[in-house]
């Protein structure tokens, strides 16, 4: 049975006052939403955005925390003890090492949190086969993460269609450059949680945007 597409909001805002604003815009068409957690070590811009911060924006929204930076530790305890926390993603070029990956798994499993690995556009798709199996979710990035508004790299499409070929389950995320241009192709790639952050933002209606999408 095809998997069920799910579109999450991408939230990639640098401090409280953006990240009121794009959450404002999507707030009251989705009920889950993908926030952005940026370093200056993984990539080159860092956001302050917190639990602690955003909790009052938020009220009941399911999140899916897309951790872009090098030491995932210093993240994990407060975003997977926040209450709307559904899922982490982390990035495989952040923490190859398997012992360091196995323990924040069982860590995050304890506190009942999915898990979800991202890879970015340049990283072969061999390096994380024999761990897709640990992982709820694998996010394929269609850009080089930490920056909105770049184009879809479209070599990604034959990651996601491998990836769906060996893992009919799996729940491939796609991140990055979704467009009404590329959103088909991406589906019928394999991909059935498609993340979206410019493209939203930018519409003046949000609906005629997704409508623009089928």
């Amino acid at each position: 049975m095809p998997k069920k597409i799910q579109i999450l909001p991408a939230i990639l805002a640098y401090n409280l006052e953006q990240f009121k604003q794009q959450w404002q815009k999507v707030a009251k068409d989705f009920k889950s939403f993908q926030i952005d957690i940026l370093d200056t070590d993984f990539v080159d811009s860092r956001n302050n955005l917190s639990p602690r911060k955003i909790k009052s924006v938020i009220k009941k929204a399911d999140l899916e925390i897309h951790l872009m930076v090098k030491d995932i530790n210093s993240y994990l305890g407060p975003w997977a003890n926040f209450k709307n926390t559904k899922k982490i993603i982390w990035h495989y070029e952040a923490t190859p090492d398997l012992d360091d990956m196995n323990i924040a798994l069982r860590w995050l499993k304890k506190n009942k949190i999915k898990a979800g690995l991202a890879i970015n556009p340049k990283t072969k798709l061999k390096f994380i086969l024999p761990l897709v199996k640990k992982f709820d979710t694998i996010l394929i990035m269609g850009v080089e993460p930490g920056q909105m508004g770049q184009v879809f790299n479209k070599k990604v499409l034959s990651k996601i269609k491998k990836l769906r070929k060996k893992f009919p389950d799996l729940n491939i995320e796609i991140d990055g450059g979704v467009n009404e241009k590329n959103y088909q192709k991406i589906i019928k790639a394999g991909a059935n949680l498609i993340v979206m952050g410019k493209y939203l933002q930018k519409a003046e209606n949000l609906k005629t945007a997704l409508k623009q999408l089928k």
